[in-house]
């Protein structure tokens, strides 16, 4: 009976594929919690982005990125948490966290793009990612909060390359990962 279930299954997965496409079958499938996609805070002439996906295992992973921002124009990236090494090899996803019913989503964010951490390559804290648009019309948007951990610190570096305290606005359910 299961194996008559999934190729049920399969067979309308195809069908719908066949007859809508495929960038509306990755937005009806992919983006199951509000959370997914891409944000933008906005600071002056700089963009700071978040794209965040829910993975099989029910965690939120992610990456975040700095870009010139004029005049509605994306340019130069100033800094990237997504790198990608000359070997091919890419920095596993920098965010990492669980959804949680009272509070949205939080866990560890690793700040892999500060500047003067001689040694480690990247500096830990905690995030706390909750919605606060309550409007249906009104653009989503979260609060983005990032807090040192606590603990012994040798060769301490205050501060983080990214936003602690901001208010971030979904622009998109696709991740942006460019």
């Amino acid at each position: 009976m299961i194996d008559f279930i999934k190729n049920i299954y399969k067979i309308s997965l195809l069908l719908t594929l066949t007859l809508c496409g495929t960038n509306e079958i990755k937005a009806q499938f992919t983006i199951a919690s509000p959370y997914e996609g891409t944000w933008h805070y906005q600071d002056g002439n700089e963009l700071f982005v978040v794209s965040l996906w829910k993975e099989d295992d029910g965690k939120f992973r992610g990456y975040y990125k700095k870009v010139e921002y004029n005049n509605g124009t994306i340019g130069a990236t100033i800094l990237n948490s997504r790198k990608v090494y000359s070997n091919g090899a890419i920095f596993p996803p920098v965010i990492s966290g669980n959804f949680y019913l009272e509070s949205g989503i939080s866990g560890t964010v690793n700040d892999n793009t500060i500047v003067n951490n001689p040694d480690e390559n990247f500096k830990r804290g905690r995030y706390q990612m909750q919605i606060t648009s309550s409007c249906t019309n009104c653009p989503i948007t979260a609060t983005w909060k990032v807090e040192e951990t606590s603990g012994l610190r040798v060769n301490y570096v205050p501060g983080y390359s990214i936003p602690t305290d901001v208010i971030l606005t979904k622009v998109s359910d696709e991740i942006d990962l460019d």
